[in-house]
This record gives C-alpha cells, structure tokens and sequence, in this order.
C-alpha cells in the first residue's frame, strides 16, 4: 500500500517506438520510491497535438485507458490520427487521487 505523498516513479513507453501514426500501444510502469511495482491505479494517456489552422489541422486528442497487467505495468491501445509531435499527458490516480503525472513530447512517423 502506497501511503500519502509517497513519490510514484513513471516509467513511459510506446510500441511502435517511436509511435506512428495509426495504431499503438502504451506501456505505463508504476514504482514507488523503494522501486516496488504499484498497483490498483487507474492510468490514462492523453496524447494531444494543437490546430494548425495554417495547415487547415484541428486539434487531435486521444485518450488511453492503460489497463493493469500486473507487477505495476499497465497497458492500452490508441489511434494516433497523424505523424508529428504530440504532446503526451501520464497520470495515475490510487483511490480517486492523482499520484503521478508526467508531461513530455513525442514525435510520432507517418504522414499528417
């Protein structure tokens, strides 16, 4: 059991790595600060990419339910609707509060 304010460590990866545009899977690796595996946790993956009305693109979104698998890996499935930078939101909640969050950016392949 994890106690309050204890650090959850985020360990985020995509297969294909790097992602492509079409279908992909995200694995999301739960810690906490003794390096044990966390469980129970509700993960999502929020992949976002802004309009650009220049281009004539709307803003993308696609959220991933990360379901548990066991020893603090979770794992779902996503459609990305074009290649480019997407900017990716992790965050895991234990008990309806939020545990871990993690921003970074990733440059999917394919063609917009």
């Amino acid at each position: 059991m994890n106690g309050p304010g204890e650090r959850v460590v985020i360990d985020f990866s995509t297969d294909p790595s790097p992602p492509h545009k079409g279908s992909n899977s995200v694995r999301v690796k739960l810690t906490n600060s003794d390096g044990k595996p966390v469980a129970g946790a509700e993960v999502t993956v929020t992949f976002f990419m802004p309009a650009m009305p220049a281009m004539g693109m709307t803003a993308m979104k696609t959220v991933v339910a990360a379901g548990e698998k066991g020893g603090g890996i979770y794992e779902g499935k996503g459609e990305l609707d074009s290649g480019g930078t997407w900017q990716v939101a992790v965050m895991a909640r234990l008990h309806g509060q939020v545990v871990a969050r993690r921003q970074l950016s990733l440059s999917a392949t394919g063609g917009m």
